[in-house]
């Protein structure tokens, strides 16, 4: 086998990650544009102060740190509850009888449930049954009083309603997660050779930013700090990441 020199590098690829130590499958996160490593030094001096102009007698060199950033296009509920310290969760869908909600004109009012369909509003006494013409109109997070219709303000309504299946994210209620990753990469530049790159534990830091309104599409930027696995032990072999190159 030979070292070849020339090596230029574009990537490409898919990254997959579970639970570090999980016994489960390693998982595609969806579409990521970016996945950067970076190694970090902690270098000591001794300086030479037995001459004039000084210098450098000795130095060492440590690592102290390395660091995962990457950019995640796929907002889906597993990405978006690591990046939050949520717990993800898949609603049913269900029909609900008789939720009861204040009314305030001009005002929303949510419901439990998203995207609500087959909605009939009733007073709570359940003897005037509303218009969802001239009362009220019903929105994907739940109902709009009208402010010219014949709903108070300040009543008190019951909601039936049906909802279609749907994901919900409850935020900041985990602690950090540590993954195991492996990237799968084609480099572009070099006839797709392949790159394959394990990172075996890395502890996920809460996203700077989860965006919901712009005018370009949403992505999320994830950091993590690379620490180390002592499962993984022998002569010449890292406990933090590995790289095998086609």
């Amino acid at each position: 086998m030979t070292d070849t020199v020339y090596y230029p590098y574009l990537g490409v690829g898919k990254v997959y990650a579970r639970i570090a130590g999980a016994a489960a499958g390693l998982m595609d996160i969806g579409d990521a544009s970016k996945l950067d490593l970076a190694v970090k030094e902690d270098k000591k001096k001794q300086m030479d102060s037995g001459k004039l102009g000084g210098g450098v007698r000795a130095t060492v060199s440590r690592i102290s740190e390395v660091t995962l950033s990457m950019t995640l296009n796929d907002l889906n509920k597993t990405n978006v509850a690591r990046a939050v310290f949520g717990a993800e969760a898949a609603v049913a869908g269900a029909t609900v009888a008789d939720e009861v909600v204040t009314a305030y004109l001009g005002a929303i009012v949510p419901l439990v449930h998203i995207n609500p369909t087959a909605v009939t509003v009733t007073s709570s006494d359940a003897v005037t049954t509303y218009s969802g013409v001239t009362d009220y109109e019903v929105r994907p997070g739940g109902i709009y009083i009208l402010p010219t219709g014949t709903i108070a303000d300040g009543a008190g309504l019951k909601v039936d309603y049906t909802y279609a299946a749907y994901n919900k994210v409850e935020a900041m209620t985990t602690g950090a997660i540590v993954l195991e990753l492996h990237f799968e990469g084609l480099n572009e530049a070099n006839s797709g050779k392949p790159v394959i790159v394990d990172i075996y534990r890395a502890q996920l830091s809460p996203t700077k930013a989860l965006s919901l309104l712009g005018d370009k599409f949403a992505d999320l930027t994830v950091d993590a700090e690379v620490l180390i696995d002592t499962s993984k032990v022998g002569v010449g072999i890292s406990q933090y990441f590995r790289a095998k190159m086609g």
